[in-house]
């Protein structure tokens, strides 16, 4: 039981790195790093998302840094463990989800929401809803914008927006996106 709840836990720490990281580093901090630069072009380029070796190769020092506190910290290695593989399951999930608002058409009321969330941020307010997989930390940082119709550039808007004509946007998603 110890071990689900300290892998829960690591699921939990995730929406908070992901929020400091994107907001402190992709948008406050004006201190060049690959993260912000490849932060920056996914920005300007709203398909475009740093390749996995860039990832894999930040990932694994921060799997180290967690993994190591935690362990010395509750004087266990299987403890640690546990709250990295949440940590990580979570950080792999969020990848997958923020390629998934990006690529694919909303299934779900919820995804939908969060899409908004994060497409009003990269649209609208880049100061403003920093959280991809949650809307909590922005909500507690005075960060969060209810996201209203997002109104979407042509030149780089997602082509599961469109109609079957690829003209205009699809009717299901009119009262959410407008093109600009």
């Amino acid at each position: 039981m110890k071990y689900i709840l300290l892998s829960f836990m690591g699921i939990l720490t995730w929406p908070v790195l992901e929020y400091l990281l994107h907001r402190f580093l992709g948008h406050v901090l004006k201190i060049n790093t690959l993260f912000k630069k490849e932060h920056t072009r996914h920005h300007a380029e709203t398909n475009y998302f740093a390749p996995l070796s860039y990832k894999i190769i930040a990932a694994l020092p921060v799997c180290l840094v967690t993994l190591t506190l935690i362990t010395l910290i509750l004087n266990s290695w299987g403890a640690g463990l546990a709250f990295t593989l949440g940590f990580m399951g979570m950080f792999s999930t969020y990848e997958w989800v923020h390629w998934s608002f990006h690529a694919k058409a909303p299934k779900t009321n919820l995804g939908l929401r969060l899409r908004k969330h994060h497409f009003s941020h990269h649209f609208q307010n880049p100061k403003k809803n920093h959280g991809v997989t949650s809307t909590i930390i922005d909500k507690i940082a005075g960060t969060y914008l209810k996201p209203e119709i997002i109104k979407v550039p042509r030149n780089i808007a997602l082509p599961w927006l469109f109609d079957s004509d690829g003209q205009n946007i699809n009717p299901k998603y009119q009262n959410d996106f407008q093109l600009k």
